[in-house]
This record gives C-alpha cells, structure tokens and sequence, in this order.
C-alpha cells in the first residue's frame, strides 16, 4: 500500500471514530483554552485575615493601615479576641491572623524589642508565601521609617539617617519569571504533559478499536521487517502531523495570548517539539499491542498521570529524587522533554545548551522505534499465520 495512503487511513481512523476523536482533538482544544484561564491572575493577592489590635495606640493603627493597602494581604476584619479570630479561620472566612500585642507602641518609643504575630494557614504554600512576604515588607517598612526618625533626631540628613538604617541593601532579581507568577511557570510544562498523556491514550485507543472490529491490517501493510517499518513510519507521521498543528496552538498561538514568558527561537521550539512527539508517538504504537478493547488504554494510561507529573519536576524538584527514580524517569519522554521546553521557552537557551536534553530524547526515538518496529513485526506475521491458518486447504496451498 502507498506510503502515504497508510498515512491517510490512520488519520481517517484517528477522527473518524467520535471517542477518539474527542480524545485527540476535543480534549487538546478544551484544555487550551479552560486550564490556563483560572491561573491567569498569576499571582494570589489580596489574602484576607483577621486583624486583633491588642494594643489600641496610633502606631498599631498605622501598622495595620499599611498591611491593608499592600497588594498581598487584606484586612478582612478586626477580631475582638484571639479566640475569635481562630474561629474565623477554621471556617475559611480568613486565611491568617494578625495579631499586635499589647504594650506594642510603648516599646517601640522605648526602644525595646516589639513583636507582632502571624498565623497563617500554611495548608497552601502560596498562601502562606504571600502572607509572610506581605507583612515582612510591611514591617520592615514601619520599622525602617521609625529608625530614619531616630537618626534624623540625632541631626543626620534624609541621606545619612536612610544609609545608616540600610547600610547593605540588597537587591534581589528574580530570572526568567519577573512576576513570579503561577500561569508563566505551570502551565507550559502541562502543556507538554497534556500532549503526551493524549497521545499515549488515543493511539491506544486507535489501536482498541481496530483489534476490537477485527481489524488485522492495522499492524501490518506487508510482509517481513520492511512492511513493519512502512507502517510504523507512517502511523508516526499521521501523529505527527496531527500534533504538530496541537503544539503550534499551545506553544505558539496560547503562548502569545496569555503572555507567557517566551524567550527562546522559533527554530529551536520546533525542533525540540518534533524530538518530543517522537518518541511519544513510538512509545504509544510499541504500548498499542497491549489494548485489546477501545477503553482499555484509557484505564490504564490514565493512572500513570498523577507519577508521570511527580517524576516531571513540575510539583517537586527532581533533583530531590532518589537517584534510581531519576534514572528511572528518563524512560519517559516528558521527563527530559518539560526540562527542556522549560529551558527553551522560558530561559531563551538554544539546543546546544540542552544537549543533554537532547540526547536523552534522541536515544527514546531510537530505542522506541526499535520497539514498535519490532512489536508491529511480530503481531504482523502472527496475524498473518492467523488469516493463512484460517484459509481453506486448497487456498493456503
């Protein structure tokens, strides 16, 4: 059969069935556009809590004037006692206590160490994150105008008394993600992961559905090693073709739209996307003989998401794995693949700087289209033994 004919027929059986349909294109376009949105602030701001003003003095007020008009943390409401505010935060009304103890201007007129308190629900890492830095930088502002006083009471200039309270100050620039945002960092790595796990799942069902309709040319388009290399090669260019439109819209087009981070070349994206859907791809067709029924690579596939994210990096860094897990991840394209597009998208490094990345996945599309080509030879012959055994005596001779 024509090369590209096989192309055109996995494509037909890809889109021409609704479920897998749904799957390989649906589920990609809805992804899109509804997993970026609810990150789109970016940030959390605003975090409420529960002020106790044990204290009642100016400078009490004026501390919580000010952590009230930051952007990271919120004034939800003043608690008459301690007790109260705690009640509060077990039902959620608020996300941190913030708490001036009595004797609070008083020592600070003194001279003499005063303290507030905070207790947040560090149940959320961000909330926590946001809380803390929110009234650290309050503080350090209340404290920093209170000691310029003190000096320029001494007769030193706004200069002088500003030196002498900050002596080192330092400077503190954050690389690659300026805002420190959630989205810019998140949501391209899932990106690659949506990519991957829908490929794996939807050439499993591909494959489902055909063994399940009896369907015995789908391993096969000739006889010997040569047939199986013409089909795996072909069904990797139908996904490829397929994938490639799916990784423009998500690193190209949604890139732009929600404003993420993009600093690396065009070229260089391209390339490393086509070094990743491949050995995706080959993995899918080498795992393909292993789904008998339309559904069952959704069963299986779909419990590998939540180790597939673990070994990524996204929610712990890798580097903090053990060392046999590590090595143990590379088998999975999306493990050097999400540290690449990291690298690329975010970093503005070029190819050469993510050799390692690169190698990684270039020894997958070797070892996998190893495996494919072998697993389509060996369920090829043997379904063409099947349908020569099942000839009549007359015919197989």
């Amino acid at each position: 059969m024509n090369w590209f004919r096989l192309i055109a027929a996995e494509l037909r059986l890809a889109l021409g069935d609704s479920g897998t349909r749904l799957l390989l294109f649906g589920s990609v376009i809805i992804y899109a556009f509804f997993y970026p949105y609810p990150y789109s602030p970016e940030v959390q701001t605003h975090v409420p809590v529960a002020v106790v003003d044990q204290d009642h003095s100016s400078l009490s007020r004026q501390l919580i004037r000010m952590v009230d008009t930051g952007d990271r943390v919120r004034v939800a409401t003043r608690a008459s006692s301690f007790k109260e505010a705690k009640s509060l935060c077990r039902l959620g009304g608020v996300q941190g206590i913030l708490l001036v103890p009595e004797g609070f201007q008083k020592k600070v007129l003194q001279g003499t160490k005063a303290e507030v308190a905070l207790w947040s629900d560090a149940t959320s890492f961000f909330t926590y994150r946001q809380l803390a830095t929110g009234l650290l930088t309050t503080i350090k502002t209340l404290s920093a105008g209170i000691e310029i006083k003190r000096f320029q009471a001494t007769g030193m200039n706004d200069e002088e008394a500003l030196s002498a309270v900050n002596p080192l100050p330092l400077q503190v620039i954050q690389l690659f993600n300026a805002s420190g945002g959630y989205a810019t960092y998140v949501v391209p790595l899932v990106f690659a992961l949506i990519l991957q796990q829908t490929l794996l799942m939807g050439v499993g069902m591909v494959a489902g559905a055909q063994r399940e309709a009896g369907g015995r040319e789908w391993f096969s388009s000739g006889p010997g090693l040569s047939g199986a290399v013409v089909m795996v090669t072909a069904k990797l260019a139908a996904y490829l073709l397929l994938y490639s439109g799916h990784a423009l819209l998500y690193f190209g087009v949604l890139h732009r739209f929600y404003d993420f981070v993009q600093r690396g070349a065009g070229l260089d994206m391209v390339l490393f996307m086509g070094l990743f859907l491949t050995p995706v791809i080959l993995f899918a067709l080498t795992l393909s003989v292993l789904f008998r029924h339309k559904e069952t690579s959704l069963f299986l596939l779909l419990f590998t998401s939540m180790p597939v994210i673990f070994l990524s990096g996204i929610s712990w860094p890798i580097e903090a794995l053990p060392a046999w897990v590590r090595t143990a991840s590379l088998v999975i394209p999306s493990t050097a693949g999400i540290d690449g597009f990291l690298r690329i998208s975010t970093m503005g490094a070029g190819l050469v700087d993510i050799q390692a990345n690169v190698k990684i996945l270039a020894g997958l599309c070797l070892a996998y289209f190893m495996t494919a080509t072998l697993v389509f030879y060996i369920h090829g012959r043997s379904e063409g033994e099947g349908d020569k055994q099942s000839m009549p005596p007359a015919a197989r001779g």
